[in-house]
């Protein structure tokens, strides 16, 4: 899926920033369920007016790897991704107890591919730090992330994942903070 290269230039100095954009075309079919805010399909919305607008020949494209648990629990408690891994809608109703524990429900709902999902969303950021950390990008996208709101143990604010937090955390990997 590997496209582009180069944005226009940018800042004071008129150098072109090399720019990745991570994106998979399967983000879009997610469904939080009927009358939530949350819309996933507004990603693939993006894509298009992105593609429409001629953007994409200035970045690089590339399909998140799926962030694999292990990664997820750099932040995330154990218990709780092995919870979102194996959560589905046909099984939701015998975890009313781990629901209620780890504040699945009304805001963040059981859908389908809900872990799928997060590996998504997750990969991309984890993905675009690695790729910042290595210097093969000077700005990394993920449309599909940015879900900061989810806490170590539960879901919060339509977010199961903090993708923010486990971005950050490779990015210290490379960089370090002066307090």
């Amino acid at each position: 899926m590997e496209t582009g290269g180069n944005s226009l230039p940018s800042g004071p100095d008129g150098v072109k920033r090399k720019v990745l954009y991570f994106y998979d075309p399967e983000v879009g079919n997610y469904y939080y369920g009927q009358g939530h805010p949350m819309k996933p399909h507004r990603i693939r919305m993006t894509h298009a007016l992105l593609a429409h607008y001629g953007l994409l020949q200035h970045m690089q494209v590339h399909k998140p790897v799926p962030a694999r648990d292990r990664d997820l629990c750099r932040f995330h408690a154990d218990d709780y991704v092995n919870f979102l891994h194996n959560v589905t809608p046909e099984t939701q109703q015998d975890q009313l107890r781990q629901l209620k524990r780890f504040n699945v429900g009304e805001d963040c709902p059981v859908f389908d591919g809900l872990f799928s999902f997060c590996q998504t969303y997750a990969g991309g950021s984890i993905g675009g730090a690695v790729k910042l950390n290595h210097g093969f990008c000077d700005i990394a996208i993920n449309w599909a992330g940015g879900l900061h709101h989810a806490k170590k143990c539960e879901a919060s604010g339509f977010c199961y994942v903090n993708d923010i937090v486990l971005a950050i955390l490779e990015l210290l990997k490379q960089h370090q903070v002066c307090i």
